[in-house]
């Protein structure tokens, strides 16, 4: 599952328009298909949130990914409704023969009405779930099949930091946030140390899991930004509410509340800032969901 997150990871992106080519080729030369179909595009979707369920990508990357993609879609000339069968994916032009097949329609059908309560189920669900511990998992398994026979020093320290973090399973947000800076830092390390050959595949993996380390921790900082204040310079008090890893529905009106608890004391200053902050970007992000579902019509 990792390595075919791999395929999405690295060839879904601006240069495609977020749209999946439809194979890579490395026997010989290696050579992108620059074109693609109604089955692609959706498979690519579901792609997206089956990254997020196995933990390689946070929320924020899935909607990130399914928005661009949509937003492409829905600019993609159309026949009576209809995706024709095959675009280019650098012109967004229809190939010739130009033609509408039932198959794909119905195949991309079948993939949005997935799509549409995978993303609304978002709403409901903690914002950091456990599951990212085994998405780190499935990369370093890959890293270290693909590391030389003597793994460096810093690959098997990330190995036992990791392990060590997947027994404790942190339930705090602020015992998360610590982790995930270790984590970051450890596999930044991994990826720094030299060894193996630039560009190759040891060294690609090494660098996607210090990636996929950042991402997690920048999630978590985006949406928890208190997480990381310290008690002696206003933190977050006695309010268990924000050491509780909240869904993201609970964490759009947290603002509101704790407005009580936090009003009237002036050491929590820094605390109900970021209250708010965080606040306001769920219910962003839960309106952009929304809006995504609207967006998704067969």
């Amino acid at each position: 599952a990792r390595e075919t997150w791999a395929f999405f990871e690295t060839f879904v992106g601006a240069e495609d328009h977020w749209l999946p080519p439809d194979n890579y080729q490395e026997y010989r030369a290696a050579a992108l298909a620059h074109r693609t179909s109604p089955t692609n595009m959706g498979l690519a979707l579901l792609a997206n949130l089956t990254a997020h369920d196995f933990g390689y990508i946070p929320a924020g990357q899935l909607l990130e990914r399914t928005a661009q993609s949509l937003e492409t879609m829905a600019g993609l000339e159309r026949h009576r409704g209809h995706f024709y069968n095959w675009y280019d994916t650098l012109s967004l032009r229809p190939l010739h023969p130009a033609y509408i097949s039932t198959v794909d329609s119905g195949n991309l059908a079948g993939h949005l009405l997935t799509l549409r309560p995978g993303l609304m189920a978002l709403l409901d669900r903690p914002i950091l779930e456990t599951r990212w511990l085994a998405g780190l998992i499935d990369t370093l398994g890959i890293l270290e099949e693909a590391a030389s026979e003597t793994d460096p020093a810093s690959l098997a320290k990330f190995r036992k930091e990791l392990e060590s973090v997947y027994n404790a399973r942190p339930a705090t947000l602020t015992a998360a946030r610590a982790l995930l800076e270790r984590l970051t830092r450890s596999a930044e390390a991994v990826a720094a140390e030299p060894g193996d050959e630039p560009g190759s595949q040891a060294a690609w993996w090494a660098g996607t899991l210090a990636r996929q380390c950042a991402a997690l921790r920048e999630e978590l900082v985006f949406l928890a930004p208190w997480s990381g204040l310290a008690e002696a310079h206003g933190g977050i008090g006695n309010l268990p509410e924000l050491e509780n890893i909240p869904t993201l529905r609970a964490l759009a009106g947290l603002e509101v509340a704790l407005s009580s608890r936090l009003a009237g004391h002036p050491e929590l200053a820094a605390t109900r800032d970021l209250v708010g902050q965080a606040s306001g970007r769920a219910q962003a992000r839960i309106a952009d969901i929304r809006a995504m579902r609207e967006d998704i019509k067969l």
